[in-house]
């Protein structure tokens, strides 16, 4: 009776094993965080993050509703340089923001640049400075 027992025991313990493991939704996305006179660029993609501190060398938002760009950032950091980026302005909806290329942010190419992958990327912009 209690081999009989241990079995059964055994044998939902190993079909429990046995079960694919359920598959988490991974958030992914890439953000410029600026706070005050400091900045960070973090791409999150599969649950990894990678992220570029720097400090904050230029902001300026642009009130017109005549442009279609709301706001330009530039930030410089250690491994990847002078970064700009722009947010555009869509009617009553803004804030898609877009990493300029290399042409624009010549060190991106760097090896020690992480951000290079994000290049294709829509980015959002939160800006914390008052």
């Amino acid at each position: 009776m209690q081999q009989m027992l241990m079995t059964i025991v055994l044998s939902v313990f190993l079909y429990g094993c046995a079960q694919p493991q359920v598959e988490r939704p991974q958030a992914n996305g890439a953000y410029l965080v600026i706070e005050g006179e400091q900045a960070w660029a973090v791409l999150v993609s599969d649950g990894r993050r990678v992220e570029e501190a720097g400090r904050v060398l230029d902001v300026i938002r642009l009130p017109s509703h005549h442009s279609n760009i709301a706001a330009s950032y530039v930030i410089d950091t250690t491994n990847c340089g002078k970064l700009q980026w722009l947010t555009e302005r869509h009617g009553a909806a803004e804030g898609e923001t877009t990493l300029l290329p290399a042409a624009f942010n010549e060190q991106l190419g760097n090896p020690n640049c992480v951000l290079n992958q994000g290049l294709s990327r829509a980015w959002t912009a939160l800006d914390y400075s008052g």
